[in-house]
């Protein structure tokens, strides 16, 4: 029987912190932030952080507890009110991903399936002495990795800002385990310094480049391992080799070629569709071609990765995203673009209105074209709204 992972006071206030540091600017980290954490007496109001009522809405919902309760106080006083109400085991734990419309979108999980993924996944490091992380402790990769981990291994936890930097890399001890993302994982590769003996890597929420992986361990990176999976799943398969294929997780069983089903600790099933197409040779799977996600423009279904795909064959493009408007907005799909060369915006936007109207149903034409030097990414490299 697994050992049950209980959080503390002080593991609920990083998360807490997590979620309002993620809301700040800058500028707003540099000033309120200690150690890569809020101070325990910070209270989230309009003059240190933008919208603080829905920020403490979502962090009321995260734990499932009235948000009304945690208004006017500091990160402890919320803090030891969840712990008390929750005991330290909440129920469930509701975690955030970013819908097509940019608004973050909620994905419950249990926090006995948590407790049992962790444990799985506990296995593959049972000898690090360390967990460095990156990563933001309220969404669920850092939850898993960078809350229980650390308990379920019975070792310490250090947390860092996603900050490239060779200090980041001449600081790890043999026996560390890094937690970060692809985005920083390719900025510390770009550092070309050598990795301390004995440290492993792991990396998630996106594809991680095999090349990035190969340089990583060129440069002293002991293994490097990759978790699929997703907001609404969690952990899905891991693998230790970039070229190879990911072996499923214990609890999960294969139904269909992009469908799994899962066992709980309590032996209930549920059964889930997975974002991609997979290859499957018996419990070990590889992810094919990303299913396509449509999203509806005046009642019809239209492909925002066709858009993209139309506007990535002029050659002024050198990368493109689209997805639909904020209500707020409109109703229609917006695109930004990144040009590929000098070329003023005014012209690239004028020649893909001509493509759209040539190539592109009526409502697949964007609305609002915005453009910038690269894509708007979020603090864990995933693609956010603009």
């Amino acid at each position: 029987m697994s050992t049950k992972l209980k959080l503390n006071a002080h593991d609920i206030r990083e998360i807490i912190s997590s979620a309002l540091l993620a809301e700040m600017d800058y500028n707003q980290k540099l000033t309120h932030c200690q150690e890569n954490s809020l101070a325990d007496n910070f209270i989230p109001d309009s003059k240190n952080i933008q919208e603080p009522e829905k920020i403490i809405e979502r962090i009321g919902t995260q734990f499932a507890i009235n948000s009304n309760k945690l208004t006017k106080r500091s990160i402890a006083q919320m803090a030891e009110l969840i712990f008390k109400q929750t005991n330290g085991r909440p129920q469930q734990l509701t975690f955030f991903t970013s819908g097509s419309t940019g608004t973050p979108v909620p994905a419950v999980s249990s926090y006995s399936d948590l407790e049992q993924e962790i444990h799985s996944l506990a296995a593959l490091f049972n000898e690090r002495k360390r967990v460095v992380s990156f990563v933001p402790r309220h969404h669920i990769y850092g939850f898993l990795f960078s809350i229980l981990l650390p308990k379920a291994l019975d070792i310490p936890i250090e947390y860092r800002a996603a900050l490239p930097g060779t200090e980041q890399i001449k600081t790890m001890l043999p026996g560390d385990l890094i937690i970060a993302f692809p985005l920083l994982w390719k900025k510390l590769e770009k550092l070309n310094c050598r990795f301390p003996e004995n440290v492993y890597g792991v990396t998630s929420t996106g594809p991680c480049p095999a090349e990035t992986i190969n340089s990583l361990q060129a440069q002293g990176l002991d293994r490097m391992t990759e978790v699929y999976g997703s907001s609404e799943t969690g952990g899905v398969g891991f693998r230790h080799d970039p070229s190879g294929m990911y072996t499923l997780l214990g609890h999960w069983k294969q139904t269909g070629d992009s469908t799994i089903e899962r066992t709980s600790t309590e032996g209930e099933k549920q059964l889930y569709t997975l974002q991609d197409n997979l290859e499957w040779q018996g419990n070990k799977f590889k992810p094919l071609k990303r299913s396509d996600k449509a999203v509806q423009v005046g009642g019809i279904n239209v492909y925002p990765a066709r858009v993209e795909a139309a506007f990535k064959n002029n050659p002024h493009v050198r990368e493109c995203a689209v997805r639909m408007m904020r209500p707020e907005e409109g109703e229609r799909l917006k695109a930004f673009i990144v040009p590929a060369d000098s070329v003023e915006y005014a012209t690239i936007e004028k020649e893909l209105r001509e493509l759209a109207a040539n190539e592109l149903t009526r409502h697949e034409k964007p609305g609002k074209y915005d453009f910038g030097s690269s894509l708007p990414l979020s603090e864990m490299g995933k693609l956010s709204d603009w």
